[in-house]
């Protein structure tokens, strides 16, 4: 049980996780360890399974996740973010308020949808730029750089949220 969700799913550490493997590996363990498998064991293997699968759902959520692998990276690296820490990069405080909005304006625009395909654009651009930064001072063993990312990560993640969202709504 002292496993690190990098070993429970057999990948090598790091922010670049093959998702496929992730995701076959993840079907194996939950058919290994689903609780119909156990019905007949003891309350103790019982419960050590249920256990070991609530852990397996926690450590796929995770590593799916860019935002929770990279806090969970820094996190095995000794470096805690809390959720109410914010960047202190006012250029991309900046940034990120004008692309707010911009949605917020994305309704009274002639075209609403195309309106929003831009923005889309634009913020899945910031997104994957930001998690290849991470990536790369995550490796480079920049943990304050990785944090800052990090704080980065979770605003461009919510807007990019926000986007589909309001995509789903215009639909």
């Amino acid at each position: 049980m002292a496993q690190t969700y990098f070993e429970i799913f057999g990948l090598k550490p790091g922010f670049e996780v093959d998702r496929r493997a992730l995701a076959e590996r993840y079907r194996e363990l939950q058919r290994e360890f689903h609780p119909d498998k156990y019905a007949s064991k003891s309350d103790r293997e019982q419960l050590l399974a249920m256990q070991y699968a609530a852990q397996i759902n926690e450590a796929h959520t995770t590593l799916r996740d860019p935002v929770q692998r990279a806090a969970y990276l820094l996190k095995l690296a000794g470096v805690e973010v809390s959720p109410e820490q914010t960047t202190s990069d006012a250029e991309f405080l900046m940034q990120q308020m004008m692309l707010r909005e911009r949605l917020e304006d994305v309704r009274g625009e002639a075209d609403p949808a195309a309106a929003l395909d831009e923005l889309a654009d634009e913020v899945h651009g910031l997104y994957s730029g930001e998690q290849k930064h991470f990536a790369e001072v995550f490796v480079a063993g920049d943990l304050d750089a990785g944090k800052d990312s990090l704080l980065k990560l979770q605003f461009l993640s919510k807007l990019q949220k926000q986007v589909e969202e309001l995509e789903e709504d215009l639909d």
